[in-house]
């Protein structure tokens, strides 16, 4: 007999109000909180309605396999042997690989405070995951089952939208080729380590590929999916700083699906200006947190002006100098030209303190430099991007070092208190076996032999930003607007994080990455499928 809608959303909510109950007592696994709190109240709500999502979504989703859904069971089918995968690789690596800013993130998170530097929502995230999972591990594990399940998703739509267009369907091994941009070391790699980079770049991704999906499905969205774009649309804006462009992306997006009507304008105008003021709220408590919010840019543009400090004369730039001096040590800098990386950085801010004004001043005179050299801006910005791009072993790629280097949390005494609060007052820290999860980090992330070098060139970022550019090109030919402006959203990131990335980490590139291998691997699916329909044609 078929429970009513209504006592079985009642008994879901009873069943969330209960798990909620005995996180009261789980999360002195790990949290010390104090729950007088607002944060207290505020993230068990937030939890209770996670709680009840998943609930609800276990239970329809049961009913649904049982039903013979063809899109749910797909999407099991597709997501189980990528999250097995991931599953093996965060048991070698376990309980994940974190690094220092991660640590800074959870130990706050211990007592229910955001990190402003790495953004309240990585705060947010880590909090929530670890109500549902209390141990360092925890948030790993959640962070792996979501972005196993926004795989999953992709593949099954794929294969969803193949069989609405075919008379005859089409081998499922083909839809195998969705898995092979995620499968790559740098992919796995970064899924295992809970920087909020990873989990902004699966928003992205999600985001952009619902709205492709939706505009390819060709039926009218319902309240759902716009309240999902809303809520994805603010994440995805506002959690990395040069994410803002979604802002103007998401309109775009959107006016696309308005004209083949199946968004009204107003719906437009109303996803468009609630994600406006999700992004607004949102910055403004980050600015909030942050305090003195100068202090973050500065330390991004230490690179930027040491190349235009070095570069300038000290005659006629005097002025512009000695205002960049109230922030940065130009003297340590011009006499130090030959010094990069945390060294440069240390010594530019080391013993400085300073106020806003004084930030105002110097970045006005950093401006003033850039307009009157900027071959030394470029110069400066290709030297970043240049190692950035294929990660080299010559001490100035900071990503893979930043991977290769996660073991040493377990090969000495711990020195600072994130780190003596993860390894002695945290459950399930150790690793299962140190020396496999030794050789795989360092094999994966920084051998040049393994593997015949193979692991190590798909560190290379060349390729899939030129198989993207090829395709914005060839979209652009055919005015397939909705997939140009989709990768068109994607690559736009490779020119904004090259004029402002801090420093030569591989994860600022992460999004457009991902996003060049998949849309390659689409490519050669649609390939396939365009050949299938047109032998369906000639023999139909």
């Amino acid at each position: 007999m078929k429970t009513p809608a209504k006592k079985r959303t009642a008994a879901e909510l009873a069943a969330a109000v209960l798990w909620c109950a005995l996180t009261l007592g789980t999360d002195r696994l790990f949290f010390r909180y104090d729950w007088r709190t607002p944060a207290f109240f505020v993230y068990k709500a937030l939890f209770l309605v996670l709680a009840f999502g998943l609930v609800h979504g276990a239970v329809t989703l049961v009913q649904k396999l049982r039903a013979g859904d063809k899109f749910a069971r797909r999407w099991v089918a597709w997501t189980l042997p990528y999250l097995a995968v991931n599953l093996v690789i965060l048991l070698i690596v376990w309980p994940g690989i974190w690094g220092n800013d991660d640590l800074a993130v959870l130990y706050l998170a211990r007592t229910l405070q955001p990190n402003s530097w790495q953004h309240f929502l990585t705060s947010g995230a880590f909090i929530l995951s670890l109500m549902f999972v209390p141990m360092p591990g925890g948030v790993v594990l959640v962070q792996n089952l979501l972005i196993s399940g926004i795989v999953g998703c992709f593949a099954a739509t794929a294969q969803d939208l193949a069989e609405k267009r075919l008379t005859r369907p089409v081998r499922p091994a083909w839809f195998a080729l969705v898995y092979l941009p995620f499968l790559l070391p740098p992919v796995l790699m970064h899924t295992q380590q809970p920087f909020r980079t990873t989990w902004s770049t699966w928003t992205e991704l999600f985001l952009v590929f619902m709205l492709v999906a939706m505009y390819l499905r060709g039926t009218k969205l319902n309240k759902k999916e716009l309240a999902a774009i809303v809520i994805l649309g603010t994440l995805a804006a506002s959690w990395r700083s040069e994410c803002v462009y979604y802002l103007a992306a998401i309109p775009v997006l959107l006016a696309l699906l308005c004209t083949r009507r199946l968004l009204r304008p107003l719906a437009v105008g109303a996803v468009t200006a609630l994600v406006l003021v999700g992004y607004f709220v949102c910055s403004r408590y980050s600015s909030a947190l942050m305090g003195e919010a100068w202090q973050y840019k500065m330390i991004a543009l230490c690179y930027q002006t040491a190349a235009l400090v070095q570069d300038a004369d000290p005659v006629e730039d005097a002025e512009a100098l000695a205002d960049i001096d109230r922030v940065f040590d130009v003297e340590f800098c011009r006499a130090n030209p030959e010094t990069h990386g945390n060294e440069l950085r240390g010594g530019m801010i080391a013993g400085r303190g300073g106020s806003a004004e004084d930030w105002s001043a110097c970045q006005k005179a950093i401006i003033k430099l850039a307009l009157k050299y900027p071959k030394s801006m470029l110069r400066e910005r290709a030297g970043v991007f240049y190692n950035t791009l294929r990660q080299r072993q010559n001490g100035q790629s900071n990503q893979k070092i930043a991977f290769a280097s996660a073991f040493l949390l377990y090969e000495s005494e711990p020195t600072q208190d994130d780190q003596k609060s993860f390894l002695q007052d945290s459950a399930a820290v150790q690793p299962l076996n140190k020396e496999l999860r030794r050789a795989f980090i360092v094999d994966m992330a920084s051998s040049t032999d393994f593997a015949g070098g193979l692991i190590d060139l798909t560190w290379w970022m060349l390729p899939p930003f030129v198989l993207l550019g090829l395709a914005l090109a060839v979209l652009l030919v055919q005015r397939r607007w909705i997939l140009f402006f989709a990768a068109g959203t994607f690559f736009a990131r490779i020119p904004l994080v090259f004029l402002t990335a801090p420093d030569t980490y591989f994860m600022y590139y992460l999004t457009p990455f991902i996003a060049g291998y998949a849309v390659a691997a689409a490519a050669v699916l649609y390939a396939v499928l365009k050949r299938k329909l047109k032998s369906e044609r000639i023999t139909g």
